[in-house]
C-alpha cells in the first residue's frame, strides 16, 4: 500500500522510499525520545536550582505543580525542540535523503488546508463543548492551571512555546520522520496513521483518559492530512491553531 493509494487521497510530490524501515524508525524514534528525556531532565534540574537561589518560596513543591507550571513547561519545549530537530537531522542524513524531502515539508495546499483548518476547530469545538455539557467544564484542570501559573511576564513566552515550539517538534517527530518511515512499510498509511496516534496520545499522561481519548481523535486527523495534502507544514500550522484555540478557551474560563 503506498502513501498515493491509502485513504483514498492522493498525495502529491511523494520522495523515494526512505531507507529507514518500520523497526529501523522506531529504534530511532525511541532514540530520540530518550534524548529528549534526558534534555529535559537536565534542563528542569537546572532551573529548579537556579529557581530556589532567586525565590525559593515560589518553587513548585511537587510534581504536578512543576508539570503545570508556565516557566517549566517553557523551559521543556526549549529543550525538546533544538533536541529532536538535531536527532532527526542526524538520522535523515544517515539515510542519505534531505531533511526537508524525509519530513514532507513542502508548501501548504491551500485547498487541504482549508479542509484541514474546518475540521480541526470542528474538532476542538466539539470536544470543549463535550467536556462542558458532561460536567467536566471548558477545559483541563491542567491546562487552567498552566494558564493561571503564566503570569503577565510569561504569558507571550508561554503562548509561543505552546502555539509554535510544540506544534513543530511533535509534528516533525509524529507526523514527519515517524509516519514517513512507517507509512513506507507493510502497515502502510493507515496503520502509521493509527500507531502515530496512539503513541502521540499516550505520551499526555498529564491528561485524563478522556482527554487522551480526544488528542487521539485529533492524531488521526491530523495523519489523515498528512497523507492527504502531503505536507507536515499542514499538520504544524493546524497544530498550532488548535493549541492557540484551546490557549483562549483557558483564558475565557479564566475570566
Amino acid at each position: 500500500m503506498t502513501e498515493s493509494t491509502a485513504l483514498g487521497v492522493p498525495q502529491a510530490l511523494r520522495p523515494p522510499r526512505p531507507r529507514w524501515g518500520f523497526w529501523a524508525t522506531t529504534a530511532w524514534g525511541i532514540a530520540i525520545f530518550a534524548v529528549l528525556q534526558a534534555a529535559q531532565f537536565g534542563a528542569i534540574v537546572a532551573l529548579l536550582l537556579a529557581w530556589r537561589r532567586i525565590d525559593p518560596a515560589s518553587v513548585p513543591t511537587s510534581a504536578h505543580a512543576a508539570l503545570s507550571n508556565a516557566i517549566v513547561l517553557s523551559v521543556c519545549t526549549l529543550a525538546a525542540l533544538p533536541t529532536i530537530v538535531l536527532g532527526i537531522a542526524f538520522a535523515t542524513r544517515l539515510a542519505r535523503a534531505r531533511f526537508i524531502d524525509y519530513l514532507a515539508l513542502k508548501p501548504v495546499d491551500p485547498a487541504g488546508f482549508r479542509l484541514g483548518l474546518a475540521c480541526t476547530i470542528a474538532w476542538v469545538v466539539a470536544i470543549h463543548l463535550f467536556g462542558y455539557l458532561s460536567g467536566h467544564g471548558l477545559t483541563q484542570s491542567f491546562t487552567r492551571e498552566l494558564y493561571a501559573s503564566a503570569h503577565a511576564g510569561m504569558l507571550l513566552p508561554l503562548l509561543a512555546m505552546v502555539v509554535v515550539a510544540a506544534p513543530i517538534y511533535e509534528e516533525l517527530l509524529f507526523r514527519g520522520f515517524l509516519f514517513r518511515g512507517w507509512a513506507a512499510s507493510r502497515i502502510g498509511v493507515v496503520g502509521a496513521v493509527i500507531l502515530s496516534s496512539l503513541i502521540w496520545a499516550g505520551l499526555h499522561i498529564q491528561y485524563d483518559a478522556i482527554t487522551i481519548g480526544e488528542i487521539f481523535g485529533l492524531g488521526l486527523l491530523f495523519g489523515w492530512l498528512r497523507a492527504r495534502t502531503g505536507s507536515t507544514l499542514t499538520t504544524i500550522a493546524l497544530h498550532g491553531i488548535a493549541n492557540l484555540c484551546t490557549t483562549i478557551v483557558a483564558a475565557v474560563a479564566a475570566g
